[in-house]
């Protein structure tokens, strides 16, 4: 159980890290860079929008930081929250993709969150697959 619960734990923290990198003074900041040559409508109210979509995502991501940190208490409990990040990770990565071909999203963003979300699922992949063989073990 222990490398579930070091998955809860770190999935718990980098969640709510996402939840302080998408608040709307911070993240409007980094836009122009992540969206390079990009008229975001800086300075309109269609760009406060585009910041406080992307503080909800903030917050549901948070809120999956806060179950897996509560879940690292119990991890066996808990352990049903692996594909509930996996996909959640999924979805992330088809979004970057979409956004390198479709958004002008600059590519070294796109490779550096498609590499965490390949680090999230690995890391979901090998804890479940060592919670599920030392449950079997244990009988």
């Amino acid at each position: 159980m222990q490398s579930l619960r070091i998955f809860f734990i770190a999935s718990g923290i980098w969640y709510l890290c996402n939840l302080v990198l998408l608040w709307p003074p911070v993240y409007a900041g980094a836009m122009p860079l992540i969206y390079p040559g990009i008229d975001l409508g800086q300075g309109k109210p269609v760009f406060g929008l585009l910041l406080d979509a992307w503080l909800i995502v903030g917050i549901q991501l948070a809120a999956i930081g806060v179950v897996a940190l509560w879940g690292a208490r119990q991890p066996w409990k808990y352990v049903a929250l692996v594909p509930v990040i996996v996909l959640t990770e999924a979805v992330g990565a088809a979004w970057d993709i979409y956004s390198l071909l479709c958004s002008g999203e600059a590519a070294w963003v796109v490779f550096t969150t498609l590499a965490a979300h390949a680090v999230i699922v690995l890391g979901a992949w090998y804890s479940w697959t060592a919670t599920h063989r030392e449950k079997a073990q244990q009988g």
